[in-house]
């Protein structure tokens, strides 16, 4: 998206370091605009002027940069893109070099099967929450989201999905379309997938890395997870 801007950002992303730096695409073109928060090299903020004259233009996209992390958003950096309601990237950038930026929140949704594992672009919860919308016509609420997010309390996929319209089933009523949810390793469920046909699972393979590219979501045997499955979940629009 928007590779016209890319070498522009990725410069000035490298000049800003080591604080954030936040661009606006609007019809009129790619400006970058300054980071106002009391802690650029953690966040950023944008004054309402630069804001409202992004908007009077019309914003596309809004983009930043992060200094210290890797280029996949933040829970607040979600929430943003809820907020603005436009599709909003991240790239990562040192004193000398930078990345290609991440997108999300885009109405191109990527392949169902042997997509990249992104934290909060491509994982699990967002395979389910585009599978639900391509194959089911259902659309789910985006739930932002840290990266590593189950080690800091709060039990998010068992409270987004009942939030969603989910109930709890027995594992004797699944059926293609159902969901699952699995605690691998975590304090609380952190893994989530989709029962298909003959007894298959559509899931997104998990990492240790925010970003993994040898990690895609795939078609898998559902027995091989069966012993990490906590619960499964039928959608209210499913329940017939």
């Amino acid at each position: 998206m928007f590779e016209q801007h890319l070498k522009q950002i990725q410069s000035e992303a490298i000049a800003a370091f080591p604080n954030e730096a936040v661009w606006l695409i609007t019809v009129a073109g790619c400006r970058r605009v300054e980071n106002v928060h009391e802690k650029p090299e953690e966040a950023f903020a944008v004054r309402e002027s630069d804001s409202r004259r992004a908007q009077a233009e019309g914003l596309l996209a809004v983009v930043h940069s992060h200094p210290k992390t890797a280029p996949v958003p933040s829970a607040l950096d979600m929430q943003g893109q809820v907020n603005t309601g436009v599709p909003w990237g991240v790239l990562s950038a040192d004193s000398t070099s930078a990345t290609g930026i991440t997108w999300w929140g885009h109405s191109d949704v990527p392949p169902l099967i042997g997509r990249p594992f992104c934290h909060g672009v491509t994982d699990c919860y967002a395979l389910v929450k585009d599978y639900y919308q391509v194959e089911l016509g259902i659309a789910l609420p985006e739930y932002p989201r840290d990266w590593r997010w189950w080690e800091q309390g709060g039990n998010l996929l068992d409270e987004g999905f009942s939030a969603a319209g989910f109930r709890v089933i027995d594992v004797s009523e699944a059926r293609p379309g159902d969901v699952w949810i699995a605690q691998i390793g975590g304090r609380v469920p952190n893994h989530v997938g989709i029962l298909l046909d003959n007894d298959l699972a559509l899931h997104q393979i998990g990492s240790g890395d925010p970003i993994d590219s040898s990690r895609p979501s795939a078609r898998e045997p559902i027995y091989r997870y069966l012993r990490f499955v906590v619960k499964w979940l039928r959608h209210k629009d499913l329940d017939q």
